[in-house]
Parts: structure tokens; sequence; C-alpha cells
């Protein structure tokens, strides 16, 4: 036997379709859990965003440390007195190039280094040295790269930096990438007419070698 409401006439517990409709309407416009949603969906979008800037961002911080590397042993080569330079000089401007590239690991480092003359006329421009170190290839380039630099009796010095960025991340980035910088400078002390074949390597006195 049903139980009836006084009242109404209907029996205790029945739900009148009206009252179906309103708890519907109530149950939309529920927002409690709209926010925790919302994340759920974002949250994979902005550790994306964040892994890939944070990968780009360290890629674009070595590549500038390999041009401060290149430069800064360009420089040092620069620098050399008359008497030439060897082997104890460019191991120095290794490690320099080394805690340039620092916090990074400098392992992957490698650097090259040539001289390039020129002849009376600025022109035709011939190898006289090359030095590599830390595994850095050759400079295959180094006379079309200085090719319209040159001047009478003159010379110039190439540096290639090249580095191997690796992400420590490894989400967006994930081969390693090799970063490399070609700078060109000129000696500040072995000048002609006293030098036509640029900085002497190995020194003319000594025991080092260009090596």
């Amino acid at each position: 036997m049903k139980m009836q409401n006084e009242d109404t006439g209907k029996p205790v517990g029945a739900t009148a379709p009206g009252n179906r409709t309103n708890r519907l309407r109530r149950l939309l416009r529920d927002c409690r859990a709209t926010v925790a949603i919302e994340f759920a969906f974002a949250l994979p979008i902005l550790c994306t965003m964040v892994f890939s800037l944070y990968e780009v961002t360290e890629g674009v911080i070595c590549y500038m440390k390999v041009v401060d590397v290149a430069n800064t042993i360009a420089d040092l080569v620069g620098l050399t007195p008359s008497i030439g330079i060897g082997n104890t000089e460019f191991d120095n401007y290794y490690i320099a190039g080394q805690l340039v590239v620092t916090p990074s690991t400098g392992n992957n480092l490698g650097y090259a280094v040539a001289s390039v003359y020129y002849d009376s006329n600025g022109a035709n421009p011939t190898v006289a040295w090359q030095i590599q170190r830390g595994g850095a290839a050759a400079i295959t380039n180094a006379t079309a790269f200085v090719s319209g630099l040159g001047t009478a009796n003159g010379s110039t010095i190439i540096v290639q930096a090249s580095y191997t960025y690796t992400s420590l991340l490894n989400y967006f980035i994930t081969s390693p990438i090799v970063i490399t910088s070609e700078v060109v400078q000129s000696p500040r002390y072995v000048l002609p007419p006293a030098n036509t074949k640029g900085i002497p390597c190995p020194p003319v006195t000594g025991s080092e070698t260009c090596s």
C-alpha cells in the first residue's frame, strides 16, 4: 500500500516532472568542477610550452656562448707578439674557451684556428698554418671565407668554434645540435712589412710546436 501526501494526494516519494527539470538545470549551472576540468585540459599544453621554452632558451644561450668563445680565442690569438705562437698558447686558449661556456659542460667544445696571408696586392689568400683543439675539424673554407678582406702583405686569423648542444630535458629538442661560429681577426702586432706571412707558428724561438 502506497502512502499519500495529505496535501497533494500524490504518493510519498514521487517526483514531479518539473522538479526533475529544475534539478537538471541546477546541475548544468553548477560550476564547482569546471576549473578542475579546464585545468586538466590546459596542464599538458602548459607543460609543453614551458619545457619547449626552456630548451629553446638554453639552446640560444649556448649559441651565444659559442660566439663568445670564437671571439675570445680570436682576440687572444690576435694579441700574439711578433715571436709567434705555439701549442702551449693553444692549450691555454682551449681552457679559456671551456670557461666561457661554463656552466655548460665544456667537453663538447672544439675550436680550429687558421692563419691566412695575402700577396703584395692583398689578393691570393694562402693558408700558412692550422691547428685544432677539442676534436674540432680543420677549417676547409679558410681562403674563401676571407676572400676580399686582404691587405697588401697582410694576414688574418680565422677561428671556428663548435659545440654540441644536448638538451637536459630531451623533451622538445630530442637530438643533439651542433652549433658553430666562425670569426675573423687581424693580428695586432705581427704586421707587414716585417711579417709578410702572418703570425709565426711555431714561435721563432723556444721549443714549442705548431700542433
